[in-house]
């Protein structure tokens, strides 16, 4: 739980684009923190009772982003946590206006082109959006959402390394933010 010097932060949002290492990044930024974790990719599938891939198949993008909406809204006032949205997040100005609330620190995850292109198919095969896009399709998608990501974030730290290092070096960023306002 973040101390008292740091109560203007009720909660961390990582935002990035998919296989960026929010989720991962965010569990050890959580335990760091010793604030609780939501990956906002889960608890859309606790409150839709299936799966990401299934409300794309049965419903649509349009429908999930629906979903992600009012998952958003409900998640949006969590204090002492750490939520790992999805990439697609930025994609919807209402979304950001919810998590971009008082208190909140959203932080961006930017990984490299490359590296996120590079993902080992298992992983991405897990993203709807990323499930059939080929190299220039992601790249569009990239370069379309990294102006929203900048947009939206208060901070942008790296996740060009393996994640213990990326963690650490996101920690650090966010211990010079979180520290730099306090009257210690």
């Amino acid at each position: 739980m973040l101390d008292d010097r740091e109560k203007k932060y009720k909660r961390l949002v990582l935002i990035g684009m998919p296989c960026a290492g929010k989720s991962s990044i965010g569990r050890v930024i959580s335990q760091h923190y010793r604030m609780a974790f939501y990956d906002l990719d889960e608890e859309i599938e606790k409150y839709a009772g299936m799966t990401i891939e299934e409300i794309f198949r049965t419903s649509g993008e349009a429908e999930f982003r629906k979903i992600e909406t009012h998952v958003t809204e409900m998640m949006a006032n969590t204090e002492d946590a750490v939520i790992a949205t999805g990439g697609g997040i930025v994609t919807k100005p209402e979304n950001m206006a919810l998590l971009k609330r008082e208190g909140s620190l959203v932080i961006y995850i930017h990984r490299d082109f490359y590296k996120l292109a590079t993902t080992p198919r298992k992983v991405r095969d897990k993203r709807p959006v990323l499930r059939e896009a080929n190299f220039q399709e992601l790249f569009t998608l990239y370069k379309t959402r990294l102006p929203l990501y900048k947009k939206y974030a208060d901070i942008e730290v790296r996740n060009d390394n393996g994640r213990e290092d990326s963690a650490a070096r996101i920690i650090k960023a966010l211990d010079s933010v979180l520290y730099e306002s306090s009257d210690v």
